[in-house]
């Protein structure tokens, strides 16, 4: 029978009452979701362990007394006071028993964020469980712990309903902090090849219109001029001068939109030396002259 040392506060009361008990079949458990949304929070102060279980919910569990271990995916956490534990939806993990205590418990459907197109960059930490806290991930634990306890202000505050728009808006400002961590990590594991032709690129895009020379760029990365035009060519797939005239006609081909100069203040504006190499170069890449496609886009306008 499990055990609860200490009664639940009642402004800790589950706002909806009629909850369904706690239900496990073939390691699955049905999640007792409030009723029409995809969120359960409990204050939870049972001592007994729960078995090893399943759910499509991510669990999110954070003690506010006590210690607590678990076991999620083939790995053991203790977890102290303060500690967020991440569990991913569908990770069998089992909860092991405990001294005296109080824990947060987040239950929560986060299937509607596969739509968006960035989920890609929090699927790495969702593929194991995660320990946060002020040693494994300092930068992020602060904003992360910040927006669970609004969760609980907002989930416990009423008795008859729950307000999923706030809720779901904090869950989600909690996974793009996760999602910016994960970005910053990768671009710092980046190797300082890879960093010093990413700063290349930038300085290209924003001084196309200067006179930039293959031995220019080679010296800003401090290569040989053999092996910056081969390693360019990796990280491009194509020549240095190439991507330079496609970034100019790209900038010229705005220009031709948007402003009124002539063709030749617009070659000279985007970095060719006159307005005979501009035409051959935008011929080559658009297919048209400038000023044909200058009176082509107008039209369409």
């Amino acid at each position: 029978m499990t055990r609860a040392i200490n009664p639940t506060p009642k402004h800790y009361s589950q706002p909806i009452s009629n909850i369904i008990e706690r239900k496990i079949k073939d390691s699955v458990e049905d999640v007792d979701f409030v009723p029409g949304t995809g969120i359960r929070i409990w204050y939870n102060t049972e001592t007994d362990g729960y078995p090893l279980h399943k759910h499509g919910a991510i669990e999110i569990v954070t003690p506010i007394e006590g210690i607590y271990t678990y076991t999620a995916g083939n790995k053991r956490f203790t977890l102290n006071p303060g500690d967020i534990l991440f569990i991913p939806p569908n990770m069998l993990h089992e909860v092991i028993s405990s001294d005296a205590g109080a824990r947060f418990l987040f239950l929560l459907d986060i299937d509607f964020m596969k739509r968006f197109l960035d989920y890609s960059s929090i699927e790495e930490f969702l593929s194991e469980a995660q320990l946060v806290n002020h040693k494994t991930q300092p930068k992020l634990y602060d904003n992360i712990y910040s927006k669970l306890m609004d969760i609980t202000d907002i989930y416990f505050k009423y008795t008859d309903y729950v307000r999923e728009l706030p809720i779901f808006a904090d869950v989600l400002s909690i996974f793009s902090y996760i999602a910016e961590e994960q970005y910053l990590n990768l671009s710092q594991n980046k190797s300082e090849e890879e960093n010093k032709f990413a700063g290349l690129i930038t300085y290209i895009n924003e001084h196309y219109m200067d006179d930039l020379t293959l031995d220019f760029a080679a010296t800003y990365v401090n290569f040989s001029k053999y092996h910056f035009s081969r390693k360019f060519k990796e990280y491009t797939n194509c020549s240095f001068y190439d991507y330079l005239s496609k970034r100019r006609i790209q900038a010229a081909k705005i220009k031709l939109i948007n402003s009124n100069d002539s063709i030749t203040d617009i070659a000279l504006q985007c970095g060719f030396n006159n307005p005979a190499t501009f035409t051959r170069c935008f011929q080559k890449y658009v297919d048209s002259s400038p000023s044909e496609y200058r009176i082509a886009l107008r039209k369409d306008r």
